[in-house]
Order: structure tokens, then C-alpha cells, then sequence
């Protein structure tokens, strides 16, 4: 929990501090009587009309950090395929005895370390040490396997959340935008107004051609993580069936 809302905190301030400096910049160009750069309003530097940025890029970070803290996670669990939990080398049989040893050093290396691969090793040996059938604990790895999935994908929630979010917050500022243009519609007539209404519009845009851009590269950085998260989990189970299942010997 805290370390959500530190999370949401550093998103806020990032946002801020980016916002600031676009807004300072475009501040200072319209000071010194010149039109600000058509990127620094694209990209929020117009007040208050770059809100709608500033919150987008909020949601943006929020999902970075997300799906940072998740490829980390996998990048950890990844490590138990090397500290050799199973024997690996060919023709290597495993006696009812083996196992009880398997699954203590799992069940250590789990208490250490936290690894889903020990916990896997431990539950697989728990149950053929319970009823001596490899069939059964091969039953139960693929029951925890696709548990252990479904509790990724719920890790997963906020992210696809912020995914949904970035673009919906777009869309919400190009309709204010356009709302806005609206109001000059009067004014329609005159060049002034017509600068007005096509200067209003080109912002109501800018909200959602800047929220379609962040989206797409956070939904690339997304889907690498699932596929990281998959193979992962299929490794693990085919790992275990290799080294562990298929090893067991019972006369």
C-alpha cells in the first residue's frame, strides 16, 4: 500500500514539474510578444487548456512505474531457474527420499527468497510425498500454475486501467475543447472569431493526438510484460514437469 501511494505521489510530481516547465517556457515566449511553438502547446504548455495533458501524462507515469515494478518482479522470479532447486542432468532418477530433500531446500529457498518456482517445487512435492502418485502432483503443479497466473493478471488491474484511462482522458478534452469552440460560433463572422474557434479547436485536438501517442507506447511496454509474465509461468511448469514429474521414481 505504501509503496502505491509513493508510486502516485512521484506521478503527481513528475507531472507537475514537466507541466511547469512547458508552461514556463510557453509563458516566456508569449512575454517576449511571439506566438509559443506550436510543439509546446501540443504538448500542454497553454494554460489552463494543458491540463487536460498534465493529467494524461500523470496517468502515463502511474503506468510506467506499474509495469516497471512487475518487470522487475519477473526479472527476480526468473532467477530461481538458476539456483538449481532440481537436478538437470540427464538420467538423473529421483527416489521418494529425494523428494522429501527437494522439498525442504524449496521450502527454504521460498522462505528466503519468495520465489513462485520454490513454492511450485514445495506444493508438487507436498502432495506426491502425500499420496506417492507423480499424476497427482502434476495435477495440483497445473491447478497452482494457473492460480498463480490469475493472481498476475490481477496485479495487473491498475495498469490496464491507466491504458483505458489515457485515451478516455483525451477524448474528454478534445469534447471540452469543442464545447469551448462552440461558444465562439457567434463570432463566426469576423477573423477574429474565426481565430479563435480554430485556435480552440487545434487544442481540443491536441489533448487526444497526445493521449493516442502515450497510449500506444504504454500498450507496447504492456504487452512485452504479459508475454514476460507468460513465459515465465509456462517455464515454470515445464521446468518442474522435466526436472521433477518425470524424474520420480516409485517401485
Amino acid at each position: 500500500m505504501k509503496n502505491k501511494i509513493g508510486m502516485l505521489f512521484t506521478s503527481l510530481g513528475i507531472s507537475f514539474f514537466l507541466g511547469a516547465i512547458l508552461f514556463f517556457f510557453t509563458y516566456n515566449t508569449s512575454k517576449l510578444g511571439e506566438s509559443p511553438p506550436r510543439l509546446l502547446v501540443l504538448l500542454g504548455g497553454d494554460f489552463p487548456a494543458g491540463i487536460i495533458q498534465i493529467v494524461t501524462y500523470f496517468l502515463f507515469f502511474i503506468g510506467i512505474f506499474e509495469i516497471y515494478g512487475q518487470l522487475k518482479w519477473v526479472k527476480n522470479q526468473n532467477e530461481g531457474f538458476y539456483s538449481k532447486l532440481l537436478p538437470e542432468k540427464e538420467n538423473w532418477v529421483l527416489s521418494p527420499q529425494d523428494v522429501s530433500m527437494v522439498r525442504l531446500q524449496a521450502l527454504d529457498v521460498f522462505k528466503q527468497r519468495n520465489l513462485l518456482l520454490a513454492d511450485l517445487i514445495r506444493k508438487a512435492c507436498e502432495k506426491y510425498r502425500s499420496d506417492k502418485s507423480p499424476a497427482d502432483s502434476l495435477a495440483v503443479l497445473s491447478a497452482q500454475v494457473k492460480i498463480n497466473i490469475s493472481n498476475s493478471e490481477s496485479e495487473q488491474s491498475l495498469t490496464r486501467y491507466v491504458i483505458w484511462a489515457i485515451p478516455s482522458v483525451g477524448f474528454i478534452g478534445t469534447v471540452i475543447g469543442i464545447s469551448a469552440s462552440l461558444g465562439f460560433a457567434g463570432e463566426a463572422n469576423t477573423p477574429e472569431g474565426i481565430i479563435k474557434i480554430t485556435t480552440t479547436l487545434s487544442i481540443a485536438f491536441d489533448t487526444t493526438l497526445v493521449s493516442l501517442f502515450l497510449s500506444l507506447i504504454l500498450m507496447y511496454i504492456y504487452h512485452d510484460l504479459q508475454e514476460k509474465i507468460e513465459k515465465f509461468h509456462n517455464k515454470s511448469e515445464e521446468y518442474i514437469i522435466e526436472n521433477l514429474i518425470n524424474r520420480i521414481y516409485h517401485s
